[in-house]
């Protein structure tokens, strides 16, 4: 019943034979008819009749019959003037059909009749221009496509001869005149142009429906392409962007195709050449990009419809393939303008629920374009640097659903610890997310899966924040989490399980996830029979933390501890001779038991280089530079899921080194965090390096390498860099390996009796006191005391430690200001054991000097006070309030410290010195740096109240310069 392809071709071949070079379709009219017609030619006329009368409710069977009979009425005709008209007739007779009953036969043999006219009327158009009845012919073909294909969705239902060579080749030469011909599209040719640009739709729309399966037939648009990409490269398609905003007739035509057809086939095409066409492309079109960006930008408010179209055809040709990211690296400026898009408010204001409305349409492609472009470092860092969060947060309340998830990923990526923190209700955030993940689990199908896969990514992003995670543990989002791990599957099984696997890196989380041995049991089955490499990595990584980790960490204790012990209980045996109570000389023999040093321990390896994937080029270089020093060095090269964590920890053990090669992608990568924490475990000599320019470690990462130095390979030359981490390692070499401090301790034992001398006991021996005498003499001042804490200097910070006699504190706090001391403080307080380790650690590695505990805690004590110092000068002012007047005036005082002090309702609790630190001035959201006033009092207390409380101040204003002092304002 159905043809092949090339079923219809004899046909065509002897018609064409018959009629040499002469178009097959020229001068045809729908009402040229023989005189004397054949009978086949009344067989056509008397379906076509049939046709019309039950054109909405012809049944697919009648049809299916109707068109069998057809096709075999015209394959028996040889005369042109039989065979044209007949073909007209039924084709127009098809258009009259309304129902779903045409599509339903879209593969039937005699549409393969319509390839041949429609092939050589293309080719006839590119010679000369086509009279009215080829354009007639050429138009009705195109609308019969059009209704045979509508609402299929199936590729598998496509005619397969729209797809044959010669029509595609036709259309390619064809795609390339328009390409060189500046005018190709004119008033005079306007309804076969908007025909053309039908057909050419329909390429789109196959090509679109194609992505959606899972085919390996990518390439069959493939002789398409380049043609596309040719007149996206042309000089038509910049004029005619360029011109949106001017007054200058554009025809509808020229815009349609070049701005918005053309993009959409590049877009929807997924062959085999993508990267190659892409980066071709980009590689010369983005500098004219970023002209066209230039101009248009600062006119946003005046955008045109047609303007806002263009520009989001043009975000989604550069968003389209992998290779993209790397070319927009070295042109950052492109980022910036789409950064701009997303702080315009005739943009943010008009988001709607669908994506129907242009402005949704618009910064969904903008967001979708972030999101996927924060995978490469660069961008990822240059976008972090922009502080961009509140502005991705207020797309977060949009209604349509598919751009508030991409804002979610691009926050889970961008946001700061800082950030965290300076978020009104962070929890929030989470809320949402899991909120919205808790749905689509509960309503779980084939087309919220990808949906569910992304909120996982946010979710995962999202626990490398502290906060965050003491958040999920606080909800009931941890066990939500633990359920989900028996109903997924895998890609979306791994996401959960990375997420966990990060989750277990807090001390509580893995508590929780120990308490769970069915989980556990779990995990270690996937580990041991999964053959997908990502869910293995997940999974490992999770037994790793949870069961092997502990077992690997007591092991290297006990080795430590056995190396100590075996120094300590080593017993030299000394022979002294003394003067006896008789008056004679006596050998006394002596058994010390004293510290041994042990031999220097042999590494298998020099350095351990711990690196993310993502960071792997200047990675390569450095490990290259390393080995022509000499040095033995252990690299996973390929870390593409890296090795079995088990190797990981050998690996650790066996190195003398561990580089770590600190960036966003280092940081939020969980394998990465668990290599280094464990080389932090085990005591391993840590050197930091900044591997992209502009990071700033934070949260575990800062947490982990405190004041450690460290070599930034974004600030200097390659080779500067190198030989700064030379310097570091010869450095650190020079100092002992933590690990082996020992104790000295003493056990005598005479040979004869106990002689009787006053011996004098050997003490342990105390590790030396090596601080500079910078540290341990100090003239110090106390202008610290006038001063709010965020305003110390360097040398403040000094003062006030020399002043509270915590010397073995200062060498670690030597390039700290106010602020960089709270935060200290707010470690201290956060993990007082942790930071008292890392303290002591330090100050053994820098100075050979042992951080006593007691100045620790004097420290935090010493915090503390500074902390009730300042809560005192704030709650003077609320102990003064009263509600007399509602309507009292601002009363501005000068002083050093820049303090806000807001009077509220007699409710309000009082300021603890925690609370100070945390929020100073008092209303940390008002304040304003810039203010020209220091202290700013508001109050709805009498004038006398505010005036006394004003003078209590007065202690923390008198050393104020008299010539800067200001007015008193009542």
């Amino acid at each position: 019943m159905y043809s092949t392809p090339y079923a219809h071709q004899q046909f065509y071949s002897t018609y064409n034979n018959q009629q040499g070079s002469q178009p097959m379709f020229n001068n045809l009219n729908i009402h040229n008819t023989s005189s004397s017609p054949s009978p086949s030619s009344k067989l056509i006329v008397q379906h076509c009749n049939t046709i019309r009368q039950k054109a909405k409710v012809i049944t697919k069977d009648e049809l299916e019959r109707i068109l069998d009979e057809s096709y075999r009425e015209l394959k028996t005709l040889t005369v042109p003037s039989q065979i044209n008209p007949n073909l007209k007739r039924i084709i127009i007779a098809l258009l009259s059909i309304k129902s779903s009953t045409l599509p339903s036969l879209s593969l039937h043999k005699f549409f393969t009749l319509l390839q041949a006219p429609l092939t050589q009327i293309i080719r006839q158009w590119q010679r000369i221009s086509l009279d009215q009845n080829d354009v007639f012919m050429f138009t009705s073909i195109i609308k019969l496509l059009r209704n045979l294909l509508k609402n299929i969705f199936d590729t598998n239902r496509y005619p397969t001869w729209l797809f044959d060579t010669p029509l595609l080749t036709t259309i390619a030469n064809f795609l390339v005149k328009i390409a060189k011909l500046k005018n190709f599209f004119n008033k005079k040719n306007h309804r076969e142009s908007k025909a053309f640009l039908h057909l050419f739709s329909i390429y789109i729309d196959y090509q679109t429906d194609l992505n959606e399966e899972k085919t390996f037939n990518k390439d069959i648009l493939d002789k398409l392409i380049d043609p596309v990409t040719q007149c996206l490269r042309s000089n038509h398609y910049i004029d005619i962007f360029s011109q949106l905003q001017t007054k200058k007739e554009i025809l509808k035509m020229q815009k349609r195709f070049f701005l918005s057809k053309c993009p959409s086939f590049l877009v929807s095409y997924n062959g085999s050449r993508l990267e190659q066409i892409t980066e071709s492309l980009l590689s010369t079109m983005l500098p004219q990009y970023l002209t066209l960006f230039n101009e248009l930008i600062p006119l946003i408010h005046q955008w045109k419809r047609s303007t806002m179209r263009a520009i989001n055809h043009l975000i989604k040709i550069v968003k389209h393939g992998s290779i993209n990211t790397t070319i927009l690296a070295d042109h950052l400026s492109f980022i910036d303008h789409i950064l701009t898009l997303v702080d315009t408010p005739i943009l943010y204001n008009k988001l709607t629920v669908t994506s129907s409305k242009l402005e949704t349409d618009l910064m969904h492609t903008i967001i979708n374009f972030l999101a996927n472009m924060i995978n490469e470092p660069t961008i990822l860092a240059y976008i972090k640097q922009k502080k961009m969060t509140a502005s991705f947060l207020r797309l977060t309340s949009a209604q349509y659903q598919p751009l508030v998830y991409d804002a979610y990923t691009i926050l889970a990526h961008t946001t700061t610890e800082a950030d965290i923190k300076e978020m009104h209700n962070p929890d929030a955030l989470l809320s949402t997310v899991t909120e919205s993940l808790k749905n689509l689990v509960a309503n779980q199908n084939s087309d919220n899966l990808q949906q569910t896969g992304q909120l996982l990514e946010i979710l995962k992003g999202l626990t490398q924040h502290d906060q965050i995670k003491e958040e999920i543990l606080k909800q009931d989002t941890f066990s939500f989490l633990l359920e989900c791990t028996k109903k997924f599957t895998g890609n979306v099984l791994t996401l959960l399980l990375e997420t966990l696997w990060s989750l277990s890196f807090s001390q509580k989380g893995a508590l929780e996830l120990r308490e769970h041995p069915e989980f556990l049991e779990e995990i270690q089955t996937i580990s041991k029979n999964t053959k997908d490499e990502a869910l293995k990595k997940a999974s490992d990584g999770l037994v790793w933390k949870l069961v092997q980790e502990p077992a690997f960490l007591e092991k290297v204790a006990k080795n430590q501890e056995a190396e100590n012990q075996e120094a300590e209980d080593t017993l030299v045996e000394t022979k002294e001779v003394i003067i006896g109570a008789d008056g004679k000389e006596q050998t006394v023999t002596k058994m010390v038991r004293k510290s041994i040093t042990p031999p220097e321990q042999i590494f298998q390896y020099d350095i351990m280089i711990s690196y993310c994937h993502a960071d792997s080029e200047l990675i390569h270089k450095i490990h290259q530079f390393l080995l022509d020093q000499g040095f033995k060095i252990w690299i996973d090269l390929n870390n593409m899921f890296g090795p079995a964590m088990s190797a990981m920890a050998e690996a650790v053990e066996n190195c003398e080194f561990v580089i770590m090669c600190m960036s966003d992608s280092y940081k939020q990568s969980t394998y990465c965090q668990a290599e280094a924490e464990y080389a932090f475990g085990c005591k391993r000599r840590l050197l930091p390096l900044i591997v992209r320019p502009g990071y700033k470690p934070d949260g575990w990462l800062g947490f982990m390498i405190g004041s450690r130095i460290y070599v930034d390979f974004g600030r200097y030359d390659f080779d500067t860099a190198c030989g700064k981490l030379m310097n570091e390692i010869g450095l650190q070499r020079k100092r002992p390996l933590p690990s082996k401090v020992g104790v000295v301790s003493q056990h005598e034992k005479p040979d004869g009796p106990a002689p009787v001398v006053k011996a004098e006991i050997e003490k342990p021996l105390a590790i030396p006191d090596k601080l500079p005498e910078v540290y341990t003499s100090r003239k110090a001042t106390f202008y610290y005391n006038q001063k709010h804490i965020y305003r110390w200097t360097e040398s403040d910070v000094l003062d006030f430690l020399y002043n509270n006699k915590l010397n073995e504190v200062m060498p670690m706090c030597e390039k700290m200001d106010g602020r960089a001391l709270i935060q200290l403080y707010k470690m201290c307080v956060a993990h007082p054991s942790g930071t008292y380790n890392i303290l002591n650690e330090e100050l053994k590695l820098t100075h050979n000097v042992k951080l006593p505990i007691g100045s620790y805690t004097r420290l935090l004590s010493a915090m503390e006070r500074v902390g009730e110092r300042h809560a005192e000068v704030v709650s003077s002012i609320v102990k003064a309030r009263n509600l007399r007047s509602a309507s009292r005036p601002r009363i501005t005082l000068p002083s050093q410290p820049p303090i806000i002090v807001s009077s509220s309702p007699s409710s309000s609790p009082p300021i603890s010195p925690q609370q100070s630190f945390h929020s100073p001035p008092a209303v940390l959201h008002t304040r304003d740096l810039h203010s020209p006033y220091d202290i700013v009092i508001n109050s709805n207390a009498s004038t006398s109240d505010v005036i006394k409380a004003a003078q209590r101040l007065a202690p923390h204003v008198k050393s104020i310069n008299p010539s800067q002092r200001r007015t008193l304002y009542i």
